[in-house]
């Protein structure tokens, strides 16, 4: 025998009351595990359908916001070019508002040579 070991007789040689019993619990605390359980259960099969649930939501929005990125991008090219095109349409402008002053002034001293030689 080890030193510390008890040496324990079989259970059949023992008579029926001084064998040892398996503790049986109570109906209603099986019941009461089991419950626990299903809870446990229903409380991680909830979680993980909630994740998945953000997962899909999440890459969801991470493709609305590429997408959004991508129209701020042309956004910001398109109104580049028209910024290009008011800025050459204002020039133009400004040329013709030159050309147009330049004209009247030709035609007033047309007009001042003609009244002068008319005199």
């Amino acid at each position: 025998m080890i030193p510390g070991q008890r040496s324990r007789p079989e259970a059949e040689a023992l008579p029926p009351l001084l064998r040892p019993r398996r503790r049986e619990r109570p109906a209603g605390r099986r019941g009461g595990s089991a419950l626990v359980v299903g809870l446990l259960v229903a409380a991680l099969l909830l979680a993980l359908g909630a994740v998945a649930y953000l997962w899909v939501v999440s890459d969801a929005w991470r493709v609305r916001a590429v997408e959004g990125e991508a129209q701020r991008a042309q956004l910001v090219s398109t109104s580049e070019q028209l910024q290009q095109r008011v800025d050459a349409l204002q020039s133009d402008l400004a040329a013709s508002d030159a050309r147009v002053e330049q004209l009247a002034a030709e035609k007033a001293r047309a007009t001042d040579l003609r009244e002068a030689r008319d005199r």
